[in-house]
This record gives C-alpha cells, structure tokens and sequence, in this order.
C-alpha cells in the first residue's frame, strides 16, 4: 500500500473500517512513489482519488501497462476525464490526473488495466476521432 493511503488509515477507521484495519496492519507493507516493487514493476503515488491513490506501472518488452486503480472507474471518463466519481475526494487533482493518464495511454506500446471497467478491463486509448476512446484489448 502506498506509504501516504496507509499514513491516512484513521480516515477508514471513522468510516467505519477499523476492524479491517487493525487486522491488516500486520501484513501492510508501504511503498513510495517510484520504489520498484518488483523487477519491472514501479508504483506511482498519484493523488486525487484518495491523497495515497497508485497505480502500477509494468514494463518489459518495449512496451508497458499501467494499472491505473481509481483513477478511472468507467471508460466514459476516457472520453470525459472531467468527470468524477463520487468517491473522488479531490475532483479538480483527480480530473488532472485523469487528463494526463489518458494522453498517457494514447501513447503507443503502452495498454491500461482498469479493474472497475467490468468486461473491457484491458484496453488501449484511442486519441483519433471526435475524443479518446477506450479501444478494449481483444482476448
């Protein structure tokens, strides 16, 4: 978990998640914005949805994936990254961020992985058109 989402988990705890809380804490490792968690993959700490949001970033190959989490919960934001979500709780950050993930996953070799975007989790972006488009990733 990101070192800044867990440095706020009293915020959980009030709305009623502490249970859950305290029987994580001893297996919560942190990590900080750009720390490799893995060989090829690094977590980028970016605000908005939450102040400790991440996403993933997976590289090999020449090419990359960005598990972008909260960021996006709907491929309409793709096209409207304006739009919030009512869980967003900086909607002005969030929306900036949305707008420079988006022109991120245009760019090529590079694919998203939404987990809230139900059967079209894996896509690309596609900037052409009358605006950016979710193009999901044939199986």
């Amino acid at each position: 978990m990101s070192a800044p989402e867990w440095a706020r988990r009293e915020r959980f705890a009030a709305e009623g998640m502490a249970e859950e809380i305290a029987g994580l804490a001893p297996y919560v490792r942190t990590v900080t914005d750009g720390e490799e968690v893995f060989p090829g993959v690094r977590v980028r700490v970016t605000a908005g949805h939450t102040e400790g949001h991440a996403e993933y970033v997976v590289t090999g190959g020449g090419r990359r994936l960005i598990a972008f989490g909260d960021a996006l919960h709907s491929p309409l934001q793709v096209d409207h990254p304006a739009w919030s979500s009512a869980f967003d709780h900086d909607p002005v950050t969030s929306a900036a961020r949305r707008q420079a993930l988006v022109a991120e996953l245009s760019e090529p070799g590079t694919l998203g992985f939404g987990g809230h975007f139900a059967d079209v989790v894996f896509g690309r972006v596609d900037p052409a058109g009358a605006g950016p488009a979710w193009i999901p990733v044939d199986a």
